[in-house]
């Protein structure tokens, strides 16, 4: 259907569709009316569009009303009690319905106006705290290279098969989805790699997605201070395998004790994947399909990897990532890509020449110099313990490992001295610094850092609440042959302070004290 249909012709093809949600009209005439893009955030009001006022956890958009039809909102959905008290002569010039499910409503007028974009896309989800960046944009890479055009959707940027553009959030809102897929089919994708969160499982964000294939990652202690309970953090996981049909596929990682909760009331295929050189062995989940995984190299080049359990005999690749988590990640978006249509042949070919996406141990050295500098994106315990051990090994007997951290502000403040605690045990020296402070006081964010650190710990870290100090200090007393990981925003090119988003690039700033040491003959 065309997105410039009436809204009469919508709001018909809804009532056949959702007989459950009744409308009226509280203002306006729809028979003549046209509505542009449906948004649920009254900022992002551009005139002709419509604002869908639903409650929500940060703000609620019943009171942003009016806020909307100043900035040229021709179309307002509410529930009928929003209505209350809206003098009727701010309504002239829009059409205002009264819904008992406004969002429900909006997000089917989206879908009808988009023509169904859901219905011409084969969807990868993937979940995890750690992880589900790097899988996402592998499969969109294995795809792209022999399957077909395949969009992205994660923490780092939206991919619509032309373009990317940064992301604001790791899973859009329902509306914005509706939006994007259309965007893609629009622009020939038929496959897509989504990353999915805890909060957009939670608050129903992709219940309006039918899921090909569903991938897990791990569980660690992450957004505590919105779940409660790792047990609710690992139920709203689940919600992603429990959606899967019959002809869809859940792929886990056997190694995460979690695997098994992922797939309590699954009825989708299933994959396990395990590393065959793990010792301390947990619980596997059930599953139809077991894939094996050997280490056979792992430097600072690369891995080369054994897989079991893809063809009937073993097969050998050189994976052009670090660190042994990767070899989850690598193995993982293999399975995906030949889920989604791609021979084994040309995935495994594909998979010879991925790159991990910006900000996952990213180098920024060069050639030459005397140290090396990884940015990353880790940003729990598990994620620091995970970079860290990735790199000991290209770490020289007489040299030091350094970690440069930092929690960010508004944020699950219990994982603030297990951060501390994983850093100090898998790392040399560790600089505390700040990461994006937010509302709080930078220097307080330190301190419940270090708070996991013992008296005996002291000699081997420094606070330096100044981000950019921090690290360039860090650099700047480094020794010949020292690995520096700085943790924390990876990708990021802006530090929220109060309110505002500052320029502000790790990867930048490592560069010019890197580029500082050179020209002091480092």
């Amino acid at each position: 259907m065309s997105p410039d249909e009436s809204l009469e012709t919508l709001l018909g093809t809804a009532a056949r569709l959702r007989p459950d949600l009744p409308v009226e009209v509280v203002a306006g005439s729809v028979g003549a009316a046209r509505v542009g893009r449906l948004v649920d955030d009254s900022r992002q009001v551009i005139p002709g569009a419509g604002f869908v006022a639903r409650p929500g956890t940060v703000s609620d958009g019943r009171l942003h009303i009016l806020d909307a039809i100043e900035r040229g909102a021709t179309l307002v959905i509410a529930e009928p009690s929003a209505w209350d008290g809206i003098d009727p002569g701010s309504m002239k010039g829009i059409v205002a319905l009264a819904c008992p499910g406004p969002l429900e409503l909006g997000t089917t007028l989206a879908n009808i106006r988009r023509g169904d974009p859901r219905s011409g896309l084969r969807i990868a989800g993937i979940t995890g705290p750690n992880g589900k960046t790097t899988v996402a944009s592998l499969v969109r890479q294995v795809l792209e290279a022999g399957v077909a055009r395949c969009g992205s959707i994660g923490t780092i940027e939206i991919h619509d098969g032309v373009q990317a553009v940064p992301a604001r959030v790791t899973t859009p809102g329902r509306l914005e989805i509706v939006e994007i897929l259309g965007d893609m089919v629009d622009n020939g994708c038929e496959l897509l790699a989504m990353e999915v969160s805890s909060h957009a499982l939670d608050q129903g964000r992709v219940e309006d997605l039918d899921f090909a294939v569903g991938v897990f990652t791990n569980l660690s202690g992450d957004h505590l201070d919105y779940h409660g309970t790792m047990e609710a953090y690992a139920a709203a996981k689940a919600r992603l395998f429990r959606s899967l049909g019959e002809d869809a596929v859940a792929i886990v990682n056997l190694d995460d004790a979690a695997s098994a909760s992922m797939l309590e009331s699954c009825v989708a295929g299933t994959i396990g994947v395990t590393r065959l050189d793990v010792e301390d062995r947990v619980a596997p989940a059930k599953v139809d399909r077991v894939v094996g995984i050997e280490i056979l190299r792992n430097d600072a080049d690369g891995m080369r990897l054994r897989w079991t359990g893809i063809l009937d005999r073993p097969l050998e690749i050189d994976v052009p990532l670090i660190g042994v988590h990767n070899a989850f990640n690598a193995t993982a978006s293999l399975l995906v890509a030949i889920e989604m249509g791609a021979e084994v042949s040309d995935a495994v070919e594909a998979i010879r020449g991925i790159s991990a996406p910006r900000g996952r141990l990213e180098p920024v050295h060069e050639e030459g110099d005397s140290i090396r500098v990884y940015i990353d994106y880790a940003h729990t315990d598990d994620a620091i313990r995970t970079v860290l051990s990735a790199v000991r090994p290209f770490v020289p007997e007489d040299a030091a490992l350094v970690a440069v951290i930092g929690a960010g502000g508004d944020r699950d403040r219990t994982k603030r001295p297990r951060m501390m605690r994983a850093a100090l045990e898998n790392a040399d020296r560790v600089v505390v610094t700040s990461d994006n402070p937010r509302t709080e006081d930078p220097a307080a964010i330190v301190a419940e850092v270090v708070g996991g650190a013992t008296a005996g710990e002291a000699s081997r870290f420094r606070q330096e609440v100044d981000r950019r100090r921090g690290i360039a200090r860090a650099i700047e007393e480094a020794s010949p042959g020292d690995v520096i990981v700085i943790a924390g925003k990876g990708h990021e090119a802006h530090q929220i302070v109060g309110t505002e988003r500052r320029p502000f690039d790790d990867r930048a700033v490592a560069r010019e004290a890197l580029s500082d040491r050179r020209e002091g003959g480092r």
